[in-house]
């Protein structure tokens, strides 16, 4: 198996490699405790635990972490072929360990069973061709003129552009979709009942003692 280091995940690699086999520990022990994947929460367990880190340096690690388990999980190679060939890749001139007690550090991370499980959730929650990123709703006022555009407009039109940013084949893509009030009613009105369907289905997993590991 080849891996490869995105470039967005290189700095955080290294900072994790160069953890001491202490604040590895420290590190693994604290992700035990995640009760989600939540970018907040992950961020939190690790500032708290490694506070000479700055706020980016926190983000690069749990931006990483993540990175790793979803590539782990997403193949079929035992943990200790993904941690080597992890180590070829990475190359590691800054650990602060010997090459073996690195293994055993790294090996360590990606056996927080949460944290493994609650990233497995995630893949199944997000293996689509397109997965959404971020919405917005542009509202404006549209003249509309007369035969005479040199007159003053008859009237306006107000006109709602709705903006989906989603993820496809790994790149960002944007739609761009015209909407009038009727549609706004509509989609609020569509968005509502997933979430109660979603409150339904909360309810009886809960009953059936079926934790939610992504929503």
């Amino acid at each position: 198996m080849a891996i490869t280091i995105p470039k967005e995940h290189a700095n955080g690699l290294a900072r994790i490699l160069a953890f001491s086999t202490e604040e590895n520990e420290r590190v693994a022990k604290a992700l035990a405790s995640a009760k989600s994947i939540g970018l907040n929460e992950l961020r939190d367990i690790i500032a708290q635990t490694l506070p000479g880190l700055s706020a980016d340096e926190v983000a690069e690690v749990v931006g990483t972490l993540l990175s790793l388990f979803s590539a782990r999980t997403g193949t079929d190679i035992s943990l200790d072929a993904f941690v080597s060939d992890l180590l070829k890749a990475a190359n590691p001139t800054n650990a602060s360990v010997p090459m073996q007690e690195l293994q055993t550090n790294v090996k360590a991370l990606l056996s927080v069973r949460p944290l493994s499980m609650l990233a497995k959730a995630r893949g199944v929650h997000t293996d689509h061709e397109n997965t959404f990123c971020g919405v917005r709703i542009l509202t404006d006022l549209r003249p509309v003129f007369d035969i005479d555009v040199t007159q003053e407009p008859v009237g306006f039109v107000l006109a709602h552009m709705l903006k989906i940013s989603y993820h496809h084949a790994r790149s960002h893509t944007n739609i761009h979709i015209a909407m009038d009030k009727i549609d706004v009613d509509n989609l609020i009105q569509a968005l509502q009942r997933a979430k109660d369907k979603a409150a339904t289905l909360s309810a009886v997993a809960d009953k059936c003692g079926y934790p939610i590991l992504a929503e």
